[in-house]
């Protein structure tokens, strides 16, 4: 702190009060445990869990928000299918509008030369049918029937879109008449299958979810049923897929995979049933010490 900093307007650094009042520079903010979701929260209502259920990553959530959510997802990815189908009859049957239009327009056309009321120049002609073979073109410029008619075939088959005039160019890019017409098309959804909307996404079914059955003592507190070990965001919790039953990792490399079977009801296990719950924070931090969080900013430029 400089000299005289209470009276003193004239200093070149910034007094510790003064900078409290800014917003420049680097601010720290310190982050208990308070700020990180429980092991045993449900990562949709950020509660304690009510009939916890736990995916094959290891999220908890309730069971009736993990259930709200799939139906909701469902129900999302149906009317994004319905919206991009409907998009995609709408352009369809747009394409076969413009192609009967040009049928028509052909036709008409070649009713019109029938009549003599429309004369066709040879070379454009000509070049109208430069997909035909050289003898059929020779045919053509002697029957003015056939002419007509092979030319309107050949649109009508290959579909050849009308070519477009040339727009005079403005100088003046903020006319109304300049400002680019933006088509928005509609995609399919990413994913036909609802997804778990935790950490990382990954595709959640009701097949994959598992029962969670906690020990709790007289206060609350969650315990590993075999070393009555409290349980905090920095254990490695274990569920059995099998039966619901959690222990600590100790207990289970000890006693579950030794036995094969559950430490609580013996019910069998492997090892592919055993799952890990995913909790916020790791060692120290997922404790429940302090962390201090930075944030950086633009200094004061004088």
């Amino acid at each position: 702190m400089p000299r005289h900093s209470k009276n003193n307007t004239a200093s070149g650094v910034f007094t510790y009060a003064e900078r409290q009042m800014t917003e420049y520079g680097t601010r720290h903010k310190r982050m208990g445990l308070n700020t990180k979701r429980k092991f045993d929260s449900c990562y949709l209502c950020l509660q304690t869990a009510r009939t916890p259920m736990l995916c094959r990553q290891g999220h908890i959530s309730c069971r009736e928000c993990v259930l709200a959510n799939i139906i909701e997802q469902k129900q999302a990815i149906e009317r994004a299918q319905r919206a991009y189908e409907e998009q995609k009859e709408k352009e369809q049957s747009e394409s076969t509008r413009a192609r009967q239009k040009m049928e028509e327009e052909e036709v008409r056309t070649w009713g019109r030369r029938q009549v003599g009321l429309e004369v066709v120049a040879r070379d454009e002609s000509a070049k109208s049918v430069d997909n035909v073979e050289e003898k059929d073109v020779r045919l053509l410029e002697y029957e003015d029937g056939k002419r007509g008619e092979v030319f309107a075939l050949r649109r009508t088959h290959e579909h050849v879109p009308e070519p477009r005039k040339a727009e005079p160019k403005v100088a003046s890019f903020w006319v109304p008449s300049q400002t680019p017409s933006a088509t928005h098309p509609i995609r399919p959804p990413p994913s036909h299958s609802p997804q778990c909307t935790a950490s990382h996404s990954h595709p959640l079914k009701l097949s994959h979810l598992t029962r969670v059955i906690f020990k709790t003592d007289s206060l609350g507190s969650k315990l590993c049923p075999s070393c009555d070990r409290p349980f905090h965001n920095g254990t490695q919790i274990d569920v059995l897929r099998s039966c619901g039953h959690t222990t600590c990792h100790s207990c289970t490399r000890t006693f579950v995979l030794t036995s094969k079977a559950c430490f609580v009801c013996q019910e069998k296990v492997s090892k592919k049933d055993v799952l890990r719950v995913d909790s916020e924070g790791t060692a120290f931090a997922a404790a429940g010490g302090q962390m201090v969080a930075s944030q950086y900013t633009s200094a004061l430029q004088a």
